[in-house]
């Protein structure tokens, strides 16, 4: 017993560990500050106005994923790589280059963006008003420095560094926010304080990272295999960052305003869980992106299993204590929000296990392939399900769908893991 208690020990305090303790609590204090941000505005102004916000940033969160393509996975990979050889400016030649090719394909969707418009803005942000385009455009160049960066500290294994630009720019927002509304807040105050933040951003990026990597000269073969390496994973990117909006919106659409309220809450808390789980995938990807040997991938991938094992045990202990925990945050009108949780969290437990198989798959094994075509299967099931679930159980139609494709994921993905590392060869 005694020996398990040990190497639970050793587990919890390395350095893995660790800088899964520093990411996720990095991402729960820019998500805090998010809440902030949101609260503050949806109270100034008025619903209409909100719902014109609302529209704007939330293409917002749609474009910047998209515009990655997996060009961030792909600068885990070799960043990564070049840095555990010691060859450092090869690896800021691969930063250079994702961040030229991310650059360009950000421009090339605003470009659009405000070429569709005239003719598609009504539909977009709930208004004809042609300068919500152009806000959205400024917004989208300010949130840049925020997620390129990020992603690349990341990948040099900087994960304090990382959450400092998060939370720079989210903390910037509220401040901004709190600055413009004297005198009163209005719609175009609330998109200012949004895009301003993305100056707090450039600055958090050059005292954390810098920008000597813009004088190197990537040669042609360096973009090639960055946008090789990233095609599978931006085809991911893409689909998830689609049908990750799908459940809260097909229920408003199939069940109605109630269901899908009951629903948000759960699906809030149980966000929490997501965060954790991307939180330490970022952290092993890089590390198995730069090992190289099989036996230390082997017996990496045994350790992460067993951290996420303890993370499952803390979701039923959190599952177990639902019903006093949200009734003390939200109160008894939102009672019914308790099952729907407790369903909800256990099945993202599934989800969970997935982030040492998938890291490996992509990372050790190098087949993003793999995950990129089960992103076309997932996408499809998630709408399928849920078009034919939410009409017959309401709030847990996604539950089922999530259990479904989490469980799906994860037994494809360890299958391919054991057979590599523990089949027969």
């Amino acid at each position: 017993m005694k020996k398990y208690i040990d190497k639970a020990k050793t587990l919890a305090f390395s350095s893995t560990a660790k800088d899964t303790y520093f990411l996720f609590v990095g991402n729960i204090v820019s998500a805090i500050f998010h809440f902030l941000f949101i609260w503050f505005i949806a109270r100034a102004l008025s619903v209409p106005e909100f719902g014109i916000f609302s529209a704007v940033s939330n293409l917002v969160y749609i474009i910047s994923p998209l515009v990655d393509l997996g060009i961030s996975g792909g600068l885990i990979e070799f960043a990564s790589y070049f840095r555990s050889r010691g060859e450092e400016e090869k690896a800021k030649e691969f930063v250079k280059a994702a961040f030229i090719a991310r650059f360009l394909f950000l421009l090339l969707a605003c470009v659009i963006l405000v070429m569709i418009s005239p003719f598609w803005g009504e539909k977009l942000f709930a208004s004809s008003d042609f300068y919500l385009s152009l806000w959205t455009v400024i917004i989208l160049l300010g949130i840049f420095w925020s997620y390129f960066f990020s992603s690349t500290l990341q990948a040099y294994r900087r994960f304090i560094a990382s959450s400092v630009v998060d939370n720079a720019y989210a903390a910037g927002r509220v401040i901004f926010v709190i600055f413009l509304s004297i005198g009163g807040l209005t719609l175009y105050k609330a998109l200012g304080a949004f895009a301003l933040a993305g100056i707090v951003a450039f600055f958090a990026a050059l005292f954390t990272f810098g920008f000597s990597f813009l004088k190197t000269k990537p040669s042609f073969s360096v973009y090639k295999k960055l946008i090789s390496f990233s095609g599978w994973l931006g085809v991911n990117r893409v689909l998830s960052s689609v049908s990750g909006r799908a459940d809260i919106q097909m229920l408003a659409a199939l069940a109605g305003a109630t269901v899908t309220g009951y629903y948000s809450v759960a699906s809030r808390l149980s966000f929490f869980i997501v965060v954790l789980t991307s939180s330490f995938a970022s952290v092993i990807s890089p590390r198995l992106a730069s090992m190289g040997d099989r036996e230390k991938e082997k017996v990496f991938i045994r350790k992460s299993l067993l951290a996420v094992l303890g993370v499952s045990l803390g979701i039923i202990v959190w599952v177990l204590l639902a019903r006093p925990f949200i009734l003390f945050l939200f109160g008894e009108k939102y009672k019914d929000s308790i099952v729907v949780f407790q369903w909800l969290a256990l099945s993202m437990i599934p989800f969970v296990f997935t982030a040492p198989s998938v890291s490996a798959v992509v990372y050790a094994l190098k087949k993003p392939k793999v995950i990129g075509v089960f992103s076309f299967v997932q996408t499809a099931l998630i709408f399928i399900l849920n078009y034919l679930l939410i009409p017959k159980i309401g709030p847990f139609g996604p539950v089922v769908t999530y259990a479904i494709t989490n469980t799906a994921l994860a037994l494809w993905t360890w299958w391919i893991v054991l057979k590599f590392y523990w089949g027969k060869h």
